[in-house]
């Protein structure tokens, strides 16, 4: 596992780990974190180590303007997190040829995974965990939270600090975030992409439910999978032993494919 610095679109520093094996690898696969999530948390850090066992190197980093990357919150929307994954790719590029790439991603990570894949032909393995589908709320609960969000042109959101879950870090995040979301259609970008894509999602999940899930599956193309796992909920992370169970499915998927 190696710490690294990326230069984003912006010139700015994105914090981002590595997992790699020794020997030549040709597989790369790219980690997305969720909405305000740290590139630490045990889910992601657990994958990487799991994928590097099965000959990727993976690389996981923090989008600009939240944890040990440079910029400002404001910075942190959808746009700029696409051209932080084209940052982190290309960077990863330089330093060695590969012909495989890997998108994969939690919540909002998985959202964004597959808007990139629907716009990188050499993107050739998308999976999903969770991912979230559309800006525009279903519930009421959510349509008065963001209500609430534009009225107050900001929103506080607090997440756990990855090591040490009783210290919490806060993020205001300005309105526009929301407003860039709502530019792109997770539905839409799902049928665009023509590579395998899995998407998991969790039984007890109230965040992102799996008929939301479901819906972007319906909307993808085949070579596809859809898998739903028993007793799981959104914030998975905070079970070690859930994690191991979502990081096999990921690795059953890939190694089904070859």
């Amino acid at each position: 596992m190696q710490k690294i610095t990326i230069k984003n679109s912006k010139g700015q520093n994105i914090a981002a780990v590595v997992h790699s094996r020794e020997g030549e690898t040709r597989k790369l696969a790219i980690l997305c974190p969720g909405f305000l999530d740290s590139k630490d948390y045990h889910h992601l850090a657990g994958l990487g180590e799991a994928l590097a066992k099965e000959g990727y190197t993976a690389v996981r980093f923090d989008p600009t303007g939240t944890w040990e990357s440079e910029g400002d919150i404001s910075e942190y929307n959808t746009t700029q997190y696409l051209q932080d994954i084209k940052s982190v790719k290309a960077y990863m590029f330089e330093e060695q040829k590969y012909d495989h790439l890997l998108m994969v991603g939690h919540s909002r990570g998985g959202r964004v995974s597959l808007i990139y894949s629907a716009n990188d032909p050499e993107v050739s393995k998308v999976v999903g965990i969770m991912p979230s589908a559309i800006s525009t709320p279903r519930d009421s609960a959510k349509q008065r939270r963001n209500d609430k969000w534009k009225e107050e042109g900001k929103m506080t959101s607090k997440r756990d600090v990855p090591g040490n879950e009783k210290e919490v870090r806060e993020f205001t995040v300005p309105y526009s975030f929301l407003e860039d979301s709502m530019k792109y259609d997770t539905f839409e970008e799902a049928s665009k992409i023509h590579v395998p894509i899995l998407l998991i999602t969790g039984e007890k999940d109230t965040i992102i439910p799996p008929e939301e899930v479901k819906e972007i599956y319906s909307n993808a193309n085949e070579p596809k999978k859809f898998v739903i796992i028993p007793g799981i909920g959104h914030d998975y992370r905070h079970n070690l032993g859930e994690v191991e169970i979502v990081n096999k499915v990921i690795v059953d998927y890939l190694k089904s494919l070859k």
